[in-house]
């Protein structure tokens, strides 16, 4: 499998292409990087070398107790730029891993083509890790089987097979038999806590590079309102609204995600 080793840990990705510019898929909170699905192969048919991580906290990555702010996961990613030498990167973040990239697009600017960031929200939500904290509680992790998971999920989400289908994603069978998360939960409550202790719109400010910040049409994610405010600071960017989609937007229109993307890729020179 395939992990890139460095001084901050070790890394899974899956890597899609062998030539063209570098493309950076960054996942949101308690995704990991399968969880792109046909985003990567398309980007690496429009002629992109494409590079999807699971981040620290989730997947098949590492799990420590400790560094999860903004800033941190920011390092993650150019520990594995550095080691995979990589030194002129597209990067595209879904919801935290917008921020993350947001974060990366300001602390290492050389390094950043572009910036897409995938409905997520800028705004400041200190206390709304206790509700998700309260959400993790309401599953009987580990279930024993698959089958038992499959029984909770359709009791949760009984009008909406898809939604079952990405939640048990989030799952994966262990050694011993038993289903449990694909990331650690004091990982999620931890990155959602520190990413959200405070406002940072006026970080878009400071990137250099062109901004694609794309917003779900059917999310309540990122508001009207933000999504005017965001519009307004961005120095040189853009903001479309795939309208027929939720907050997984390449899943829900994966032809309006690919051509927006694509086209706006191929207008910056590698």
């Amino acid at each position: 499998m395939p992990y890139v080793k460095t001084p901050r840990g070790q890394f899974f990705y899956q890597e899609s292409g062998s030539t063209g510019p570098i493309v950076y898929l960054l996942h949101g909170l308690t995704a990991k990087c399968q969880d792109w699905e046909t985003v990567p192969g398309d980007l690496s048919h429009a002629g992109f070398h494409v590079f999807a991580f699971d981040m620290k906290g989730h997947g098949m990555s590492d799990k420590p107790e400790s560094g999860y702010s903004p800033e941190d996961l920011a390092r993650d990613v150019d520990a594995s730029a550095v080691v995979l030498n990589h030194e002129k990167i597209h990067l595209v973040g879904h919801s935290a891993g917008g921020r993350t990239a947001l974060y990366f697009a300001t602390m290492f600017p050389a390094k950043v083509l572009t910036l897409t960031i995938i409905d997520q929200t800028l705004t400041a939500d200190p206390e709304g890790w206790k509700k998700s904290q309260e959400t993790y509680a309401e599953y009987p992790a580990p279930f024993s089987s698959g089958e038992d998971l499959d029984g909770f999920l359709l009791e949760r989400f009984p009008d909406s097979e898809r939604r079952r289908h990405y939640e048990k994603g989030q799952f994966h069978r262990r050694e011993d038999g038993l289903w449990n998360w694909n990331f650690s939960i004091l990982a999620a409550l931890e990155i959602q806590r520190l990413g959200r202790a405070k406002e940072i719109h006026w970080l878009l400010k400071r990137v250099k590079c062109p901004i694609l910040f794309l917003k779900a049409g059917k999310s309540e994610f990122v508001t009207l309102e933000e999504a005017e405010k965001i519009r307004e600071t961005m120095p040189s960017g853009q903001l479309v609204t795939i309208e027929e989609a939720g907050h997984g937007l390449f899943r829900d229109d994966p032809q309006a995600f690919q051509d927006i993307l694509v086209q706006f890729l191929k207008a910056v020179p590698s």
